[in-house]
């Protein structure tokens, strides 16, 4: 750990020297591992180019985050913050940084959805080495930016390899059995119900000792903000069988001004849904309750709702 301390003290000592020059461009990149930019990416990969594609990316994501989730709370590491107190990261980072710090989020999410259109368009050097440099770019962020250790980042893309594979693996075992998507949609509800109930049997142990004068992370805080991970989750699997059983749709062939229009009306109710929908939720209940029903309202827009749209309109 101390050479990790040391190398994001490095970074640290580089931005001072800049004067934080390059900050505004790192804080830019850390975007690209966030939900807004490659959730709005995999809906015009899902409705309009190949939904296989984006099925894969979805698929990933889910698994990510569960993975994600499961981790952060088993393992308990801190962040270097307060691992180290010399570690001052960049403050209007911190906001997204709460919680604790093993795995980084961030990148796992940037090596499953970029590491999903790179497997997937592995051909095409310029998308491959764009994809594969968008990784690293947010990888490298979150330590420049101080708020992981090279330990978090390195763990993540290595599972994102591991789990990209896994996705795909399954999704073909699913293409050639007739009942396969159902029971691989009852395993993965069972499994994110184990979660929940792990969520709860931890955080009720870690409550019993938790001081909020001395302890920096507060266990049913990470339990809360966990919440939206498992119902976007659940979201897509959701989304994707009854997407599977009930609407069927196929991406239209070629280029269409048509085509191109409606993406777009698609992409903008999403990003109004993303944005605004929470503060509605929020009117009759809980925040972490509010951002809980967003995740599992979004998923199911990109997998089923507006693919049925798409259907109707070109059919």
């Amino acid at each position: 750990m101390d050479l990790q301390i040391q190398y994001l003290l490095m970074l640290q000592h580089f931005r001072e020297a800049t004067n934080g020059l390059f900050d505004g461009f790192f804080l830019g990149v850390t975007m690209l591992g966030e939900l807004m930019i490659p959730f709005m990416i995999t809906a015009v990969i899902y409705w309009g180019i190949n939904k296989r594609a984006g099925q894969l990316i979805l698929f990933a994501y889910g698994i990510t985050l569960y993975v994600n989730v499961f981790l952060k709370m088993t393992a308990c590491i801190k962040r270097p913050w307060l691992l180290n107190p010399s570690v001052k990261p960049i403050e209007s980072a911190l906001p997204a940084a709460d919680g604790y710090s093993f795995p980084s989020g961030h990148t796992a999410g940037a090596a499953a959805v970029w590491g999903s259109i790179a497997f997937n368009w592995w051909k095409n050097k310029l998308i491959r080495y764009c994809a594969l440099l968008i990784i690293f770019a947010v990888a490298f962020s979150r330590n420049y930016i101080g708020v992981h250790t090279p330990q978090d980042v390195i763990v993540s893309m290595v599972l994102g390899i591991f789990i990209i594979l896994g996705a795909d693996a399954l999704l073909i075992q699913i293409e050639k059995s007739k009942n396969a998507d159902w029971i691989f949609y009852a395993s993965a509800m069972i499994l994110t119900f184990l979660l929940v109930a792990y969520l709860q049997i931890k955080c009720g142990c870690q409550m019993q000792s938790y001081n909020p004068l001395t302890d920096n992370v507060n266990p049913l805080a990470m339990k809360h903000s966990a919440y939206p991970k498992i119902t976007f989750l659940a979201g897509i699997f959701t989304g994707w069988i009854l997407e599977k059983r009930f609407v069927n749709y196929r991406v239209p062939d070629g280029y269409s001004r048509k085509k191109v229009v409606w993406l777009i009306a698609g992409i903008a109710v999403l990003y109004l849904i993303m944005k605004h929908l929470c503060t509605l939720f929020m009117l009759f209940v809980p925040a972490y309750v509010a951002h809980s029903l967003l995740a599992f309202v979004c998923t199911l827009f990109i997998t089923a709702i507006y693919p049925l749209v798409l259907k109707k309109v070109f059919s």
